[in-house]
């Protein structure tokens, strides 16, 4: 058995344990009930794109009308059939590197974490991953915050970090078969020592998950402190500063691909503001649907370009999705012809 068949078992296996842990009767809320047409329209074929539109001059576009949107598929313009101004539900995938780097700063990790998730909206879920050389899912999907303290209290930083194996995986499996706006939150120092899969294949699950991917990475303070040759810098021994800079273009490509956004702290101890400005965004973010005009199922990549008449508006969205196949869904493995 290779090793990303053993990840994708190994994580199924824990997602198993966590539901029969945690099997209860569920009752849908009324922002679920509320939110069903949008969940069935996705089943039918809705294509669906968060949208985040800023002012250059600093804060959010608000109150926009559907009217001042355009979306492009492949050039060819779509009729917007979705257009939803605030927040919809939406399932986070909170990934936390453990790695021996991060042993230090573990404690200000823990508690920004913790007030992070005490902000979600009452209708959100959360689910956390942990990743070094191995990949394990702490919590699955739910709201139980007042057991996170507990979860993150039982972690030791130790051993490499397997960046894209966590990628893989979360985008894979955990994400597999959800319709609700999805996101991910990847705190890390950027720099995968060795991972079973590569960055091609990470980025072939993580678009084909349609999850906007967050980094919060220290590849440029990382690499500073190499080159300054600070003292901090001495668990980052005999890597070159090069290999910073390639980790963070990798980085970079992984958010522009989602929709997402590469953010850099100095430190993790300004995480709290990393996570409120992610928090803000998520919360002013316009969703857009339509269903396309091209009805040829070839599990093609498709490129998405949306447009909005407001002055000086600088727009970000996913670019692009994998189409619907006649053939059977093909594995987050898989490589893709434009990468």
């Amino acid at each position: 058995m290779n090793r990303r068949r053993l990840l994708s078992l190994t994580l199924g296996l824990l997602l198993s344990a966590s539901a029969v842990l945690n099997l209860r009767a569920q009752q849908p809320s009324r922002q679920q009930k509320d939110q069903e047409g949008f969940k069935i329209g996705v089943e039918v074929g809705l294509v669906t794109v968060p949208v985040t539109v800023r002012k250059k001059g600093g804060g959010f576009y608000r109150g926009l009308p559907q009217s001042a949107f355009r979306i492009l598929e492949d050039g060819v313009e779509q009729e917007i059939l979705l257009f939803v101004q605030e927040g919809v539900p939406m399932r986070l995938a909170i990934v936390l590197d453990i790695s021996g780097s991060v042993r230090s700063e573990w404690g200000t990790i823990k508690r920004a974490t913790m007030k992070f998730v005490e902000n979600l909206a009452p209708d959100d879920q959360f689910a956390l991953v942990t990743f070094n050389t191995e990949t394990r899912l702490k919590m699955d999907w739910g709201r139980r915050a007042d057991r996170l303290s507990a979860v993150l209290t039982s972690v030791y930083c130790k051993d490499n970090t397997n960046l894209w194996d966590a990628v893989w995986v979360v985008c894979g499996d955990l994400f597999k078969g959800i319709s609700e706006k999805k996101a991910m939150i990847v705190m890390s120092d950027g720099l995968d020592n060795n991972s079973s899969v590569s960055f091609k294949e990470a980025l072939d699950a993580a678009v084909r998950s349609e999850a906007m991917i967050y980094v919060v990475s220290k590849t440029e303070a990382v690499r500073q402190m190499i080159l300054y040759e600070q003292t901090a810098a001495r668990i980052y021994q005999n890597i070159p500063a090069e290999l910073f800079i390639q980790a963070d273009m990798a980085l970079r490509k992984l958010a522009y691909e989602t929709g997402g956004r590469v953010l850099y702290p100095s430190s993790f101890g300004q995480l709290d503001d990393v996570y409120a400005e992610v928090n803000e965004e998520l919360r002013n973010q316009y969703t857009l649907g339509y269903v396309s005009t091209n009805k040829i199922k070839d599990g093609g990549y498709r490129r998405i370009q949306v447009g909005v008449t407001a002055p000086d508006a600088m727009v970000s969205a996913r670019p692009g999705y994998y189409a619907a196949s006649e053939l059977s869904a093909a594995s987050p493995s898989g490589s893709s012809p434009r990468h």
